[in-house]
């Protein structure tokens, strides 16, 4: 139901004309007509108008049917619990959040429609991989250069990432869900994973799961080796391998550690995952990639420092933005501030308090 049907929908129910309506809010006639039949869609000063007029919140203008939207596809990982229980749980975390993060765009006209930018690829080597991470790169004019922040950069490109406490050792899940003819990919973090410890570990998993995602795979591809490639696209899209060459040089004879710590605080990527990355562009053998890692083995267990990565936490902050955003424009009360971001009313006043810049 849009904008419109619903205006017209809370004047029938209250017994107004269109002219009634229209000096409640202040407006003329024929723009609360064209708002009802969808040929201009009110500005955001109008919709509060309209919305004190009628007696009614904003976000009752606006709201977006639970039923229209369905979880498509998921992917829940080999360590999921296998209980109907937990399936169930995942299942109503992901709609009814959803639902609400969708309302918001609504309201806000921030609407992300998600573009496969693989769609036409079909993966069965490491080699495929490789190009699939250059072509995602390339479209999302990324070029070599880092990745500050990747739970930005997905929620940018309309991925829906979820952070949730799971009582299990899966680091991560996805899916697709469907509202209308449209699919929405979502990422759920499992926040009570190990990964959540070193930034650089959630990364990988946040791009694990959109590999999962956004790859098409041959049928002759094993679950077992889709999982390999997943974690090659998620190596390869942190640390293009144009740019560890050019980092590292060709024909070296030693490397230093601070060299790979180095790598990790620009790229996010674990120094472990350096390494495996090296030997991807062939700049070490299967036989040195091997010592290398039984070397990171044996330092790590004399607790040697490996750096830290600190460009970001990858927190999904667009939601929080959004309600932000909703407030500060009055299309969502306090009392829905407090249901979206399950604070409490004083803690509403505290976080956003009264002060304000106005833009008018």
């Amino acid at each position: 139901m849009s904008i419109g049907d619903k205006i017209k929908q809370f004047r029938i129910k209250k017994s107004l004309s269109l002219q009634q309506l229209a000096d409640l809010a202040g407006l003329a006639k024929p723009t609360i007509q064209q708002y009802e039949e969808g040929t201009i869609r009110p500005s955001n000063r109008a919709l509060i108008a309209v919305a004190d007029a009628l007696n009614v919140d904003v976000w009752s203008l606006l709201h977006i049917s639970e039923s229209e939207l369905e979880l498509a596809e998921f992917r829940h990982g080999e360590k999921l619990l296998d209980s109907e229980i937990e399936k169930k749980k995942i299942h109503d975390l992901v709609i009814d959040y959803s639902t609400i993060y969708l309302e918001l765009e609504h309201i806000l006209g921030t609407e992300i429609e998600f573009e496969n930018p693989l769609d036409d690829l079909l993966i069965q080597s490491y080699a495929d991989v490789e190009k699939a991470a250059f072509r995602v790169r390339k479209k999302w004019k990324l070029a070599n250069n880092p990745i500050d922040d990747v739970c930005a950069l997905l929620e940018g490109k309309g991925f829906k990432i979820i952070s949730f406490e799971r009582e299990t050792e899966s680091p991560g899940l996805c899916g697709f869900m469907k509202n209308g003819t449209k699919r929405i990919p979502f990422i759920i973090l499992n926040t009570k994973h190990e990964h959540t410890r070193e930034t650089t570990r959630k990364r990988f998993t946040i791009l694990h799961e959109c590999a999962h995602l956004i790859l098409k795979f041959c049928e002759t591809v094993t679950k077992e080796f889709e999982e390999k490639l997943c974690n090659r696209f998620a190596s390869a899209f942190l640390v293009p391998g144009e740019a560890l060459i050019e980092y590292l040089g060709r024909n070296r004879t030693n490397i230093s550690l601070d060299e790979l710590k180095s790598l990790k605080e620009i790229y996010g990527a674990s120094v472990r995952s350096i390494i495996f990355r090296a030997n991807d562009v062939g700049l070490i053998d299967d036989a040195i990639c091997k010592k290398w890692n039984l070397l990171y083995e044996q330092w790590y267990a004399e607790g040697k420092v490996f750096g830290t990565y600190t460009k970001s936490k990858e927190i999904p902050q667009r939601f929080d933005r959004l309600v932000t955003r909703g407030y500060m424009e009055k299309r969502i009360s306090k009392e829905k501030v407090v249901e979206m971001l399950d604070l409490k009313m004083e803690d509403v006043d505290r976080r956003f308090g009264n002060d304000r810049f106005s833009l008018i």
